[in-house]
């Protein structure tokens, strides 16, 4: 691994209050979506840190056997904004030499590793400038921030993650679509994501 390369932090601390119940461990084709997310992320050859809060055991668990690094967020209760600046935290004590992250969430298990891959090639290109995905117009993760922004994520807290940043750094921020971006929020959203990815396994 090059640590100085980016850095991707997977975001699966949240309790899933809207989905009524631990959302990163519901199953897609037999595998529990965190785990279907984080070995999308890890084909883009670059390191991993998931980050996890409620439920931490049992997410850890189905990731046990996967090449990447885990970090617990103690109060991830208080919001994605303490999650994302946990992961941050730790990034920098890890991986020194980062020269970006790229934030995911666990809960949008679409992702395709070319989309990412596609995200961090253009780091190379660009490598002062945010990156961030736009749907419906509006921005959010996967979102990549360059190493100069560690330290306001590393600072963040609450409810909100980086979109604030990315308002307020609006002149840095380059958007990319994100065609496969559902973000599994309810059951409906994960009966919806079951039947793309069993209509998906049928065309193969």
């Amino acid at each position: 691994m090059h640590h100085d390369s980016p850095v991707i932090l997977l975001l699966a601390a949240g309790e899933g209050s809207r989905f009524g119940g631990a959302k990163q461990l519901a199953e897609i084709a037999g595998e529990a979506m965190v785990r279907r997310t984080a070995r999308v992320l890890l084909e883009t050859d670059v390191p991993v840190l998931v980050v996890t809060g409620a439920y931490a055991d049992e997410v850890e668990a189905v990731l046990d056997d996967l090449p990447l690094s885990l970090v617990r967020c103690e109060d991830w209760q208080l919001g994605m904004g303490q999650s994302l600046a946990a992961g941050v935290r730790a990034l920098i004590h890890a991986f020194p030499q980062a020269t970006a992250v790229l934030a995911c969430l666990a809960d949008q298990p679409l992702l395709a590793s070319a989309a990412l891959r596609g995200m961090l090639e253009r780091h190379r290109v660009v490598p002062e400038r945010i990156l961030a995905t736009e749907r419906h117009g509006v921005q959010g993760p996967p979102a990549l921030f360059p190493r100069d922004y560690f330290g306001a994520l590393a600072a963040l807290s609450g409810q909100h993650g980086a979109r604030a940043l990315l308002k307020q750094e609006a002149a840095r921020v380059e958007a990319f679509d994100s065609p496969n971006g559902i973000d599994v929020d309810t059951p409906e959203d994960l009966q919806r994501v079951q039947a793309i990815v069993a209509g998906l396994d049928g065309d193969t």
